[in-house]
């Protein structure tokens, strides 16, 4: 029995298809009230990049986390002329709660959903579809990358505990791909427990819940911008992409 029921839930992953969730409801209180989605890249905004990775990924739908801002995020999205459904919803107080109003707004019959920041500008249309194959495995996948810098687990009087070896460190990023049933027990059983404020991210939340996570490494420009002086960095990859591409024209 046990058999079947794996082999049914693997055809089951194997032919989900997937709606995707991107959050721009952030307030930019860390940099200084600038509204993220809206910063500018070379004259274009973050949310315009991310939402065009989207549009060029397999998922099927686009749902739009926004708050004040929609109307602004509308306009972008009638530019770009996505050739898939968008959406959109009302952030919640919290970036968990605007995760699950932006799950919650998806079409049901997408059985796996894909969440992403759109504090990370540099996501592309294949890392979106490369951590959806890995969600396809276990039913729940992130993007993340090694840990190259030396980490120290202090206390209270910021005196070191230990030092944990990097090679069984990752930085956790998105995307995030998760079975959309998984998300909703784990979310209830976090909302029960209390915990659901201590969870950063949402596949920390279902690994607490018993899911296995399959982790998808990524290329090192998938930043995420949270400070003012992580734009200079910004600006520093595309300056490096646009000379890659002018580069690849004349050859």
């Amino acid at each position: 029995m046990a058999a079947k029921n794996k082999h049914y839930t693997e055809r089951l992953l194997a032919a989900a298809t997937v709606s995707g969730v991107i959050v721009a409801a952030g307030s930019g209180a860390r940099m200084g009230g600038l509204s993220k989605p809206e910063i500018l890249l070379d004259g274009v905004t973050l949310f315009e990049r991310v939402l065009r990775a989207f549009a060029g990924s397999s998922v099927q739908e686009i749902v739009v986390v926004c708050g004040e801002n929609r109307p602004r995020l509308e306009k972008i999205t009638e530019a770009v002329q996505p050739a898939k459904p968008v959406r959109f919803c009302a952030g919640g107080k919290t970036r968990n709660a605007s995760v699950y109003n932006g799950v919650d707004a998806g079409k049901e019959k997408h059985q796996l959903v894909c969440v992403h920041d759109c504090a990370r500008p540099f996501v592309t249309s294949e890392l979106i579809d490369a951590v959806i194959a890995g969600a396809r495995e276990s039913g729940v996948a992130t993007a993340c990358r090694p840990v190259t810098d030396t980490i120290k687990y202090v206390d209270t009087e910021h005196h070191a505990v230990y030092t944990p070896a990097r090679e069984h460190l990752m930085a956790l990023q998105t995307p995030q791909v998760f079975r959309r049933d998984f998300y909703e027990v784990a979310y209830a059983a976090a909302v029960k427990s209390g915990k659901l404020a201590s969870y950063t991210d949402e596949t920390s939340m279902l690994e607490a819940a018993g899911s296995t996570v399959t982790y998808v490494q990524t290329e090192a420009n998938n930043m995420k911008i949270t400070l003012r002086e992580d734009l200079t960095l910004a600006r520093a990859i595309v300056a490096v992409q646009k000379a890659q591409e002018l580069k690849k024209q004349k050859e």
